[in-house]
């Protein structure tokens, strides 16, 4: 279900696997960007499938549109430009 923007929030980055979200999540915690996770994977019929994300899980970092530009600045080493563009210039 997607409920579009909530607040001002905004579909940041897409991240397709564990590794880089861990770092994604630990640089967002660590500078006090609040942030929520969309996975992509959502197994049978769109309902979600209550286990452990496969390791090449898609999801998508949401964040508050103010804090777009810190979180690229502070994610510039982790995504490169893996920045979806602020997926669809942070619009979404």
């Amino acid at each position: 279900m997607d409920i579009g923007a909530v607040n001002h929030e905004v579909a940041f980055c897409k991240v397709y696997d564990m590794a880089t979200k861990e770092k994604v999540e630990r640089i967002l915690l660590k500078n006090r960007i609040s942030y929520y996770v969309d996975w992509e994977d959502k197994g049978l019929g769109g309902l979600f499938v209550f286990r452990k994300p496969r390791e090449k899980s898609a999801c998508v970092f949401r964040i508050h549109s103010d804090e777009v530009a810190r979180a690229k600045e502070l994610l510039k080493s982790v995504l490169g430009s893996k920045v979806k563009e602020t997926v669809d210039g942070g619009n979404e």
